[in-house]
């Protein structure tokens, strides 16, 4: 498979997070203490292709990040096809717009703007609603919750949000419930980000309601 090439790959290992997102946070897909090898990305490359956005960041708080992992996709077919598509028929160029950074703190990422943020398999007692908020990203992704350090982004900037998830087609890969309606997989949406095709219909007044309600 294309992404099995190592060798495919360039990263700059030695540039700082801070600088690199101070200039291109704006089009970037931020994953916050990704891990030291990431893996399971179908949703981020989902919302990532959606906003139309060049890159894909990881940071964590460790010392190194591996990119390529035998468990990078969950449906290696499908994130190839799409990334085929965004690339023009040349789904590699993909790794050109993934940038790691080990060593950094999200702590360190307070008040760069970024596209969008993702939270991943958080470790109890991180709490890490100031740094997001102070990000400003449009989408915030939580996945695999888990046992799992839940980021309560409820307020007046940010609304959890059904109808985006489905827009988007995010799947979560333990699709088993904590509560009622959540399958592991939470989206919240800042409030004053719109997308034209979004919750279209006659039941749009009763969605927007239930989120001002309930997020």
């Amino acid at each position: 498979m294309w992404c099995d090439c190592e060798e495919a790959i360039t990263i700059k290992m030695n540039e700082p997070a801070i600088a690199f997102l101070q200039e291109h946070g704006h089009t970037s897909l931020v994953s916050l203490g990704c891990g030291r090898q990431i893996n399971r990305i179908d949703n981020h490359i989902r919302l990532m292709i959606a906003l139309n956005l060049n890159y894909y960041v990881g940071i964590d708080c460790g010392p190194w990040i591996e990119p390529v992992s035998p468990n990078l996709f969950l449906d290696p077919n499908i994130m190839t096809e799409l990334l085929s598509g965004y690339y023009q028929g040349k789904p590699q160029k993909f790794w050109d717009a993934v940038k790691v950074f080990p060593e950094t703190w999200v702590e360190e990422l307070k008040d760069i703007h970024c596209a969008v943020v993702v939270c991943q398999r958080v470790y109890p007692d991180c709490r890490w609603e100031k740094v997001i908020f102070s990000m400003t990203p449009k989408l915030v992704l939580q996945e695999d919750l888990h046992g799992c350090e839940r980021q309560q982004l409820r307020g007046k900037k940010y609304v959890r949000t059904w109808a985006e998830k489905k827009y988007y087609g995010l799947r979560p890969y333990k699709p088993w419930p904590i509560f009622p309606g959540e399958y592991n997989l939470i989206l919240w949406r800042r409030r004053d980000f719109q997308v034209d095709g979004v919750e279209q219909g006659r039941w749009k007044t009763l969605r927007r309601l239930r989120e001002w309600v309930v997020g």
